[in-house]
């Protein structure tokens, strides 16, 4: 279970980690926060259908998380066009 902390939450990595397992899932880079690595971000959905926007990068081929939230209103309208408008 999430924990607060002030007024953020912490969300379990184990948590964050499904949305790069379900569908829908939207990647793109996170170009005006790529100042020493490269960083991207996730919209998604957990197993238990929880919307979250998580930022990563990769190092030596593994994903680190570097920050996840639930997404906001404009995320979702956003993820939501991206399903209509892409297909694999």
């Amino acid at each position: 279970m999430p924990t607060r902390i002030g007024e953020s939450i912490v969300l379990p990595h184990s948590e964050c980690e499904q949305v790069f397992f379900n569908q829908p899932l939207v990647v793109a880079k996170d170009l005006e926060h790529s100042k020493q690595e490269i960083r991207s971000y996730a919209l998604g959905q957990t197993d238990a259908g929880r919307l979250l926007f998580v930022v990563f990068t990769i190092r030596q081929n593994l994903i680190r998380m570097v920050s996840a939230r639930d997404m906001n209103r404009n995320e979702q309208n956003g993820q939501q066009y991206e399903e209509k408008n892409t297909e694999l």
